[in-house]
């Protein structure tokens, strides 16, 4: 891969279609007309400080290049069609065909995957995902890991995806001094420690406590933990 992402603009794609939305705007599938693909364009919401964020989430993706975390394919800017008159950031994604792991335990509820091959070849993906990123170097942490951030391909494999709360951590015990902060991430997948101590920094098990989390989910064909709650 070269050493900076590729540019693109509203003259390399067509059929524009929201698929999503999210604390970064909205999500969109486009046909690259030069690549011959589709792809799927995550759009920041507007430009108040989120762009350091996808750029650091564009810079996290392009080190990751294993066959279970999503690829980013470049970085978009322009003017999206039917939105803002003003020019907006995003990343270009490889497009998933099958959506999330939460759309497909939606999908499935009344019938859990497991003891399906299907439920043990997906935690075993999501278990290399992590792995792969955290056996980088320096290690990267997601930091939150949950069933809608997993996206699977047109054989439902799955792929780890949504780096915004990603971290750098430059050994087991503390975060790099580069990335200071608390943890972040959506709460019912989230270590309680993250939950109570509001000095808490993340280290490598706060993403093995969130597997767990998406263990219990694709075992019980249950998206949301702790219903009620």
């Amino acid at each position: 891969m070269s050493s900076q992402a590729a540019v693109i603009v509203n003259n390399s794609l067509e059929n524009w279609k929201v698929i999503g939305a999210g604390g970064f705007g909205q999500v969109h599938k486009a046909r690259h007309v030069v690549w011959g693909l589709d792809v799927a364009i995550k759009l920041l919401q507007c430009d108040d400080g989120s762009s350091t964020s996808l750029h650091n989430e564009a810079e996290m993706l392009r080190r990751s290049t294993s066959s279970h975390v999503i690829k980013i394919l470049g970085v978009y800017k322009d003017c999206p069609p039917n939105c803002s008159p003003s020019i907006q950031l995003g990343l270009v994604m490889e497009f998933m065909e099958r959506g999330t792991l939460e759309s497909l335990l939606d999908t499935l509820s009344l019938h859990p995957p497991w003891p399906h091959p299907l439920a043990c070849r997906l935690a075993h993906q999501i278990a290399l995902g992590m792995n792969f990123l955290h056996c980088l170097i320096p290690p990267l942490l997601h930091q939150d890991l949950k069933p809608n951030n997993v996206l699977l391909d047109n054989y439902l494999d799955a792929k780890l995806a949504d780096f915004g709360l990603a971290k750098v951590s430059h050994s087991v015990s503390k975060m790099s001094k580069e990335f200071p902060g608390k943890a972040g991430g959506t709460s019912s997948y989230m270590p309680p420690e993250a939950l109570e101590n509001v000095s808490y920094k993340p280290i490598r098990a706060f993403d093995i406590y969130s597997y767990g989390i998406l263990l219990w989910s694709i075992i019980t064909g249950q998206s949301k933990p702790y219903p009620g709650e």
